[in-house]
Parts: C-alpha cells; structure tokens; sequence
C-alpha cells in the first residue's frame, strides 16, 4: 500500500469506513460519550435563563448613558435569552426583540411570534424571568386600509392564536400537551398583538424605554419607535453589547469550556490522521467531520496560513504548517492552533515552534486581572528575543466568546475592527495569538489556547499539550 493510499484508509477509519469492526466500536462508543455528556451539561445550562453577565449588562448601560437596550440580531437575541432565533435567520429580518431596561425594577421583556413562541420555544422549558409579549398578525384591516398611519393610531385586531389542530383520533403527544399549556400560560398574563410593531411598543411603554436613551443593535427598532410616536433617543449599542459580552457569565463560562475543549480535541484528532499526500480538502473535511462527531459546529480551519476554501495542494513529506480550527458548542466559540510536522521537523521550524512556545510560556505566567494588551505583546516579544531568537511573532490577544474576535474597539460604536488596548478583567476569556511572521523558514507556525481570566490569575480551558505534532 502506497501513502496515498495510506491517507485515505486512515481519514476513512476516522470518518467513514471502520478499519475493524471492535475498532470502531470503541471510538464510536467514545465519541457519543464525549458528545452526550457535553451537550446535557450544555442544555442544562441553556434552561436556566438569560446568559447575558446582568451586573455587567446594568454598569455598561451606566457607564455608557443608557436607559436601556434592545436587541433584535440573532446573535444578541441568543444572548439575552439562551434561545437562537432561526426564524429571523430564514427571513432574514428582524422578528423578535428582548429589552432590557437599566431601571432594576422592570422586568426584562421578550417580544415574539406567536407560532414561533409555541412551535420552538417551549419545547426548551426555558426557566425565563421575561414578561412575553406575543403576536398573530392581523384579523382584518383599519378603515378598510393596512396604511402605516391609520394602525400606528389605532391597534388592528389581533388574529387567532395558530396551533395545530387535534383530530382526536389519537392522544396529543406530550410535545403538543407542554407546547399548548405554556402558550396559554403567557397568553393568559399578556393578550396576542395584531404585529411586532404594537407588541415593542406596548413592551416598551410598560419599562419605560419609550422614553430616554436607549441602545439598539438595529435600524428597524428606531424606525418603529418613530412610527410610532415614541420620543426616545436611540443610539448604536453595539460598542456596549460588545462590552458586555466580554466579562462572561458563570454560565457562559461553562458553554466556553464545552467549546474550547471539544474544539482542540476535533482539531488534533483531524491533525493526528494526516499523511503525506492528503489535501487541505480532505484535512478540513476530517476537522468538520471531527466537530461534528462531538456536537461541535465548524466555523473554518486555517491551514498552512491558507483560509480560502477553494485553494487546493496536497502536504508532502518533510512539510511543515500551521493550523487555526475554529468551532462553536451552543453557539459559543472554540480556537485552537498547532503546528504541524509530517516528518520530522527541520532546523529553521523547530527553532521557530521553541519560539513562539517560549513566547506564550512567558505570557502565561503573567495573565492576570490588570494586565494591558500592549503588556501582553511586550511580554512575549521580550521573551523571545531574550531566549536569542530572531522571530517576529505577532503575539495578538482577543477576547472570544460568541464571535471569535469579541470585543470592543477603540472609536466607539461600530469600530470593533480597531483594536484597544484593553485591560484584562476577571472572567473574560482570551486567546493570544502567536503565528510568526516569516516566509523562508521552511513552512508556518502557530500556536493558540483559550484562556479564562481569573480573580488573581488565569486557567486554560482546552488541552494545552501537543505543542507541535508530529505525523
């Protein structure tokens, strides 16, 4: 058997085909294991309410002027409440709205479909702390038209609740029993809106965020408000939401280390299986395939600086290549990154991975609450230049969270691109990224943990070991 034929029985052993049929059974009974136990934590966490860090949220809305927030994207909607809206994905617009007002008395208020509350929603038994306002659309017109101005003076009517019917041949299932009971459960507390427009505004008014300066995350909700008659001033949240998601919840916490772990495992899995002769095609497909093996959503993998997926080559003997895999667990965002050797690895790459690991040795050691990034560059830099390397590593921190890069910018709202010098907070989760940057050296080289700030000092929340691998 050539190598190339070696490549492909051992991917398929991996993804496909088992090479024995005990083999086979171990690593499935494994991986399942690995998957189950992960996502019943994960589920468990998800029931319990918002994610959102809520003091955090309440002194980002201080410190930035905010009487409130409200968030329509997918991403924040997620955030707030433990739920993804994949209706407002199919549509591609705006179709639910969480509000959160800086007032501690006023409850945190959700508005929503109606069918979408009943047909997706409950089936999580979320334990949510939210006032719901729910809507059907409209049972008829006003004034014999559907004009803008005659429904924002009076409200239509509000269509029906939609719920499956019951032919009563059979018992309802206990899906449709716990759907229809939390649907009337919230129906009963507030009625159905005739749209989204009324039910925001109604939502708005009952927290007093129709009034003041609030925050959104997109144009939509300030043109309802204006539509609506509202005087509140609305302004771009997205530097603050930005600032909140960057101390995480204890919860959030927990969704991260699931992440990062279950990430760094796919990723090396993939790494372990290559020979000689396979293409980045088939190493990204053994990556995903790995993610995916474990509940993990794969995002990309970088492979040899290359993120394109339509770049093709195959990895001969004595290559030399970094790898940066990138993956989500319930949303939350995993980001790892080796070093790659098939074959042993020359002089000039050997000394480039003992930089950069001397480099992150001595970062690691010094995060901490307090540090700046700017500190974290210099600590690395210095380190490598005292061991007597001559390597320009970019030693670049980010906060992750649900984005890979998951932070505020220095120019205020919109400006996450520009990067800040940031000051290290308790509970925050970072990577510090270490490619170096050099051509000539006989391929890449990167290396890449996920870090959980901690009240007087850090903890890694992947495997931080196979600092290079070998194949």
């Amino acid at each position: 058997m050539d190598r190339r034929e070696l490549l492909k029985t051992t991917l398929a052993s991996g993804t496909l085909l088992p090479l024995s049929s005990t083999a086979n059974m171990v690593e499935e009974t494994k991986v399942d294991q690995i998957s189950l136990t992960s996502h019943t934590d994960g589920a468990k966490i998800l029931r319990g309410g918002p994610l959102i860090n809520m003091e955090r949220a309440y002194r980002v809305m201080a410190e930035d002027n905010l009487d409130g927030l409200i968030v329509t994207q997918p991403m924040n909607f997620y955030h707030f409440t433990g739920y993804y809206d994949h209706f407002a994905i199919r549509i591609n617009a705006p179709s639910s709205f969480t509000l959160l007002a800086r007032n501690k008395k006023h409850p945190l208020s959700v508005v929503m479909n109606q069918f979408i509350y009943y047909y997706s929603v409950t089936d999580s038994n979320f334990d949510w702390p939210f006032e719901v306002y729910l809507y059907t659309g409209w049972d008829g017109k006003i004034d014999g038209t559907d004009s803008t101005a005659n429904r924002f003076h009076q409200e239509p009517p509000a269509r029906p609740p939609f719920v499956f019917s019951d032919k009563k041949e059979k018992p309802e299932s206990d899906i449709e029993t716990n759907r229809l009971s939390k649907l009337n459960e919230v129906l009963e507390s507030i009625p159905a809106s005739a749209d989204a427009e009324w039910a925001l505004i109604k939502a708005a008014r009952n927290i007093g965020l129709d009034k003041g300066r609030i925050g959104i995350d997109h144009p939509v909700i300030a043109q309802i408000f204006e539509s609506g008659g509202l005087g509140a001033s609305m302004v771009d949240a997205d530097h603050s939401l930005r600032r909140i998601r960057m101390i995480k919840s204890p919860r959030e916490i927990e969704l991260m280390r699931i992440a990062a772990q279950i990430n760094s495992e796919a990723a090396l899995t993939a790494i372990k299986a290559v020979r000689a002769g396979a293409t980045h095609k088939e190493l990204r497909a053994m990556f995903f395939s790995e993610c995916a093996k474990r509940g993990n959503v794969p995002v990309f993998l970088q492979i040899d600086t290359v993120t394109s997926e339509i770049f093709e080559t195959e990895l001969k003997d004595g290559a030399a290549f970094s790898i940066d895999g990138v993956s989500q667990a319930f949303h939350y965002t995993g980001d790892y990154g080796r070093t790659v050797f098939v074959g042993e690895p020359s002089r000039s790459m050997k000394k480039a991975t003992d930089a950069i690991a001397i480099g992150w040795d001595a970062v690691r050691e010094k995060l901490k609450p307090g540090l700046r990034y700017s500190e974290i560059r210099a600590t690395g830099r210095e380190a490598i230049k005292k061991a007597g390397y001559d390597f320009a590593v970019a030693v670049t921190p980010h906060s992750v969270g649900l984005c890979h890069t998951d932070e505020p910018g220095k120019n205020g709202p919109g400006a996450y691109w520009t990067k800040d010098d940031l000051v290290l907070e308790e509970n925050m989760i970072i990577s510090v990224d270490m490619p170096v940057l050099h051509t000539g050296i006989g391929g890449s080289a990167h290396l890449e943990d996920l870090t959980l700030i901690t009240k007087d000092g850090s903890e890694q929340i992947n495997d931080i070991g196979d600092r290079i691998v070998v194949v």
